[in-house]
């Protein structure tokens, strides 16, 4: 793609989600840029300038967000300036300003996830959450626990824990890779319901095809069966808009450091309030409170400059981050489909698609092709089982980032 067509590609995403003043606030992230009026306007490349302010090194091609998400400068300054203010009081300041700031990140999180706050738990990653459910929950003897052969490691350890403490059946259920249609993946996660299945966990994006799983449609399907639905988020919020009342989960769990681009070791887990009664981990024994007796000290910065992350990407709109992305992937996607000797993993339906694309090498082994990527710059996913390599495109990567890509490919497959 030309440089002034890939100007007019970036440009038309925010002019048409109405977001394009908001990008110079994304400097400091308190309101003050630093850049002279009207320069990122002269641009043309807003999203250039996103780059900017991340740390990656100079000509990197980083798309593997997936993993982990780079955070901006300000971010790291933030917690930067979080910790001197503790350390200079810590008791003081732990119990009482920095506190408050804490359980403010937990309404934040709450609004950028569709919740109230009285729904939303404060943890350390995606796994953390999870697992609060596996070790509370009560299933009988007998009971099933449905899952898919396409779930993270991560969102697998506190099922299989469950089902060894209750005694109940672990079922993966096999998906279509790639699977065709929505009414495809209703009809397969239909077939393996029955009257002992009482826990449903799926992935909201799947980690290993990007498979965006239509939980709106998946939630009317089992209404009435009294089955716990339970979403792993990992790779969702930051990269699309989420709603969890509208995805009609009962919980919902997430991490900080990877679309959000938030700071390591954060994460986020919604607890519906109609089964709150029903999943009480010790850890929120005293409360959902960012503190409490029960959660003992927490990492004040970490928490705090969550919190400000998702003032970061509210300011900016989901709407037009994920436009974004969405374009880059469909871009690479169609790129892809034309390479020889690669077969997408990644749905072709519109309605099933994200922005992590996921290819199995036909004839090229995938961890050589990685490593002779990684040398060349570009840094993506293995994904072992599969022969096969995963792209993730967020809002500071460009069309230059997926041709430089394919480009490399084109030579190694």
């Amino acid at each position: 793609m030309k440089p002034g067509a890939r100007r007019s590609f970036l440009k038309k995403t925010l002019v048409a989600s109405g977001a394009l003043l908001a990008w110079p606030w994304l400097a400091h992230g308190q309101g003050q840029s630093g850049l002279p009026a009207g320069l990122l306007a002269q641009q043309g490349d807003i999203f250039s300038f996103v780059r900017q302010q991340l740390l990656l090194a100079d000509g990197l091609v980083y798309l593997n967000t997936g993993s982990l998400g780079p955070s901006p400068r300000w971010t790291i300054d933030r917690i930067i300036e979080i910790m001197h203010q503790l350390e200079a009081n810590p008791v003081t300041e732990n119990w009482g300003p920095l506190g408050r700031q804490m359980e403010l990140a937990r309404e934040k999180a709450a609004g950028f996830l569709g919740a109230a706050t009285d729904e939303i738990v404060l943890t350390r990653n995606t796994t953390e959450g999870l697992s609060l459910v596996g070790a509370s929950l009560h299933l009988q003897k007998g009971d099933e626990i449905l899952t898919t052969n396409h779930e993270h490691p991560g969102g697998l350890v506190g099922l299989r824990y469950l089902a060894r403490k209750a005694g109940a059946r672990l079922v993966e259920i096999p998906m279509p890779m790639p699977a065709l249609s929505q009414e495809e993946v209703l009809d397969v996660i239909e077939q393996h319901l029955n009257k002992h299945t009482k826990m449903l966990m799926l992935s909201h994006v799947s980690t290993i095809t990007g498979m965006r799983m239509p939980w709106p449609a998946i939630a009317s399907l089992v209404q009435g069966r009294d089955i716990l639905l339970v979403a792993d988020g990992a790779q969702a919020p930051g990269m699309l808009a989420v709603d969890v009342k509208a995805l009609g989960v009962d919980v919902y769990a997430t991490s900080g450091h990877k679309w959000l681009l938030g700071p390591k070791e954060t994460g986020v887990v919604y607890f519906k309030k109609a089964i709150q009664d029903r999943i009480k981990p010790v850890f929120t024994d005293s409360g959902y409170a960012t503190y409490s007796a029960s959660s003992g000290t927490r990492n004040v910065a970490n928490i705090i400059a969550l919190g400000a992350t998702f003032d970061w990407l509210q300011k900016v709109g989901m709407p037009a981050i994920e436009a974004h992305v969405m374009q880059l992937a469909d871009y690479a996607y169609q790129r892809l489909a034309a390479l020889p000797g690669v077969e997408l993993l990644s749905p072709a339906a519109p309605e099933l698609r994200t922005a992590l694309v996921s290819i199995r090498l036909t004839k090229a082994n995938n961890r050589q092709v990685f490593q002779a990527l990684l040398e060349q710059g570009i840094v993506v996913k293995v994904l072992p089982k599969y022969n096969a390599l995963r792209f993730s495109h967020h809002l500071f990567n460009t069309t230059n980032d997926v041709d430089i890509l394919l480009q490399a490919l084109e030579k190694l497959v």
